[in-house]
């Protein structure tokens, strides 16, 4: 039977962690950006608010309306990477332009998710350990939870560990999967592709390591799960009404070692990284600074 993870012990260290660390700056200030109104945006950004309100760092939720123009959009973001107040910026998906379009607009000193090409570029070339890189760039603050989670399973050593993440996207699956790899595990990356041709279950069945951030409600089932294997759960979706992950909790702690479950996981621990990310962006100011 599976050790299920409580997050609420981590969160505790981690936000004290955060406000020893803050006692050294003035307040920060986080801009968070949204198009529209999205549901997941805005339980997204109230969980932000919430940890900025605990830590004292001062939030600035920036809502531009559904059809405003990538013109607007550009000008928007422009006053926000010059406003020397603001120390680091979110951009929260969904949006109607592509990836590299918009994450390419953030001052890439206040890129707090990591998802500026120069971020991500410096992330793939680098061959510092996980440990180490983490010091010195921007991780995408759900990656930075998901590898604090794989250190409480008693796995930070993922040396020839077979590693299944199911997701590719920008913020999770991609930079995820090069970091993992760098520690010398061994990555598998399965998508919807995978699922359509039939083929996850053999991913997911070989899996030491599981890992899937899709959305899709119970998309893996129980019984696909390897003996003591560890899955980290970072979908998040409804099912008869109850938020739930991508991961059949019931049936597959009977057959794994430990489990991060949703909701309560992986999820309430992110924005902690966010903020930890937005004290990185001002200490890369407070250098600039010196110069």
């Amino acid at each position: 039977m599976a050790t299920i993870l409580n997050s609420q012990d981590s969160y505790n260290v981690l936000e004290q962690e955060l406000k020893r660390k803050l006692k050294f700056f003035p307040p920060l200030h986080l801009a968070s950006v949204a198009i529209g109104e999205e549901y997941s945006t805005e339980v997204y950004r109230s969980s932000q608010l919430k940890v900025a309100e605990r830590l004292g760092v001062e939030y600035r939720p920036v809502s531009l309306k559904r059809y405003i123009s990538f013109k607007g959009f550009v000008a928007e973001i422009k006053k926000i990477n010059d406003n020397r107040n603001v120390t680091g910026i979110i951009v929260n998906k969904p949006f109607p332009w592509p990836e590299e379009e918009v994450f390419s607009l953030i001052d890439e000193a206040k890129d707090v998710e990591g998802v500026h090409p120069v971020n991500l570029g410096k992330l793939c070339i680098s061959s510092k350990t996980i440990a180490d890189v983490g010091k010195d760039l921007f991780i995408p603050p759900t990656v930075r939870s998901i590898l604090h989670v794989l250190s409480l399973s008693d796995l930070e050593n993922v040396y020839g560990k077979r590693v299944t993440i199911v997701g590719f996207s920008s913020l999770v699956g991609r930079p995820l999967a090069l970091l993992l790899a760098n520690a010398f595990a061994t990555v598998s990356i399965t998508h919807i592709a995978t699922s359509q041709k039939g083929d996850l279950p053999g991913y997911v069945e070989r899996a030491d390591i599981l890992i899937s951030a899709v959305g899709k409600p119970h998309l893996i089932k129980g019984d696909w799960i390897k003996e003591g294997a560890v899955i980290i759960d970072v979908g998040v979706g409804k099912k008869d009404g109850k938020i739930c992950g991508d991961v059949e909790l019931q049936a597959a702690k009977k057959r794994a070692s430990f489990i991060s479950p949703v909701p309560g996981g992986v999820g309430k621990l992110t924005p902690l990284f966010l903020f930890d990310n937005l004290i990185k962006a001002a200490q890369r100011g407070q250098k600039l600074k010196s110069r």
